[in-house]
């Protein structure tokens, strides 16, 4: 069989045509891509707003419950099972849902006598805690009150707070903006600059609940539990055009 060789000078050949196409090719390419990379940067002024309302709660969230020591674990159990019993009777006579009960805590833990070189048991610690939504919170001292009396023994929390906040969220929402549009009209006059259209907004809100000064057994008088104001908040971030 007659073998054909390529003679090396017309490879060589055909690697520096190749090469040349590829090179015009880039060249022209080149001026658009660099003008895309000297785009104008957009200036802008960045702000932040705050918007506050105050208006009287209308939900009552309490947090409470019975927690019981003893030396025997299942009698320890059965005292925190008659103590909730009566507790949650008290919850049922005053017309509250079963929806607006639930378990938050449920827990047993044992405990030792550290001081002795054996670590000896010495008891077992059974707790047993429900939250309870009640309206209207001029209810929650006197059915506090009255869980007190059933037997609850620990009362981890009470707060209130607004149950439909709509509408004095969009007010918050409101004087967020216009406390952000204050600041840079401000900015843009001492800066010298006009200002113009948002360029990015970012929203967040809060609603934190109002907290109350826990009141167990053997406390002050329940039914002085104060409503106090829930405070829903908006923040906005805006990013204005500089013209």
């Amino acid at each position: 069989m007659q073998r054909t060789w390529v003679p090396l000078a017309v490879v060589l050949g055909l690697l520096v045509m190749v090469g040349a196409v590829l090179s015009r090719t880039a060249s022209m390419r080149l001026p658009q891509a660099a003008a895309q990379d000297t785009g104008t940067v957009q200036r802008s002024i960045s702000v932040s707003g705050e918007g506050r309302v105050s208006l009287p709660p209308d939900t009552a969230t309490l947090t409470l419950g019975a927690e019981v020591f003893d030396p025997d674990a299942a009698a320890a159990q059965r005292e925190v099972q008659r103590r909730m019993e009566a507790i949650l009777s008290v919850f049922r006579q005053a017309g509250i849902p079963e929806s607006k009960v639930k378990t938050v805590v449920y827990s047993m833990s044992v405990e030792r006598d550290w001081n002795q070189p054996t670590m000896p048991v010495i008891g077992y610690r059974v707790t047993h805690l429900v939250e309870v939504q009640l309206q209207p919170v001029e209810r929650t001292g006197d059915l506090l009150d009255r869980a007190v009396q059933a037997g609850a023994n620990a009362v981890t929390n009470i707060s209130f707070s607004v149950s439909n906040p709509a509408a004095a969220l969009q007010q918050a929402r409101e004087l967020a903006v216009r406390d952000a549009r204050e600041k840079a009209t401000q900015l843009a006059q001492l800066s010298g600059v006009a200002l113009g259209a948002p360029l990015r907004i970012v929203e967040s809100t809060s609603s934190p609940p109002v907290p109350v000064p826990a009141v167990g057994a053997g406390g002050p008088e329940a039914k002085a539990v104060p409503a106090g104001e829930a405070t829903i908040v908006v923040t906005v971030s805006i990013d204005y055009a500089i013209q």
